[in-house]
């Protein structure tokens, strides 16, 4: 493999506890690693979860002959996801060798976005369609409308990765306090709305 100059990272997470292979095996097709080489990524990063015995079982084979290769990496869960996240941040690791902006791609469940809206990265959330009664799609569709991510299909990813939203402007967060809008507080506001306290 040829000598790099920059690096480009795309970090997915499922989250800890709850099973998302539709996710992986999406991430993992032909046609979105083809999407994310085309977008000069280097780097494909997965936080499995419980999925790791099926990435081990669906990840491509690498091919150390390709200059351009993406490099894939997965793995259950660790401590420090912030820090998997950071690598999708753009700076200057040396002072020629730099990290371009990349993305990062989470499960829809709160305390990820949350974690993730902390990075200057493009967003996607991507409700998990197995659960019943999580609130992930209320929560990743509002979060859309007020523009802090995108939301994301299973089926769709190919389809809305490109180059304008991995340079697209970061939006604020926290927003400042909207009373026109149903949920002046954004997601605090609809967490609090969709889960109250018992």
């Amino acid at each position: 493999m040829a000598p790099r100059d920059r690096y480009k990272y795309a970090f997915v997470t499922i989250g800890a506890s709850a099973s998302f292979k539709l996710l992986i095996e999406e991430v993992l097709s032909e046609a979105f690693l083809a999407k994310l080489k085309s977008l000069d990524f280097t780097h494909l990063i997965i936080q499995c979860g419980p999925d790791y015995d099926y990435f081990l079982s669906a990840e491509p084979e690498p091919c150390p002959d390709d200059p351009d290769e993406l490099l894939i990496v997965g793995f259950t869960y660790h401590d420090d996801i912030r820090g998997y996240m950071e690598l999708t941040t753009a700076g200057y690791i040396t002072p020629t060798f730099k990290r371009e902006r990349g993305l990062i791609i989470t499960h829809a469940g709160s305390g990820s976005i949350l974690e993730a809206l902390d990075f200057d990265s493009a967003l996607i959330a991507v409700p998990n369609p197995t659960l019943m009664g999580n609130h992930q799609s209320e929560i990743a569709e509002e979060m859309d409308s007020q523009g802090h991510l995108i939301q994301g299909k299973i089926g769709s990813l190919v389809d809305i990765i490109n180059e304008d939203i991995l340079t697209a402007p970061k939006k604020q967060w926290p927003p400042d306090p909207d009373p026109e809008s149903e949920w002046p507080g954004g997601l605090w506001d609809v967490i609090s709305a969709l889960m109250p306290e018992r």
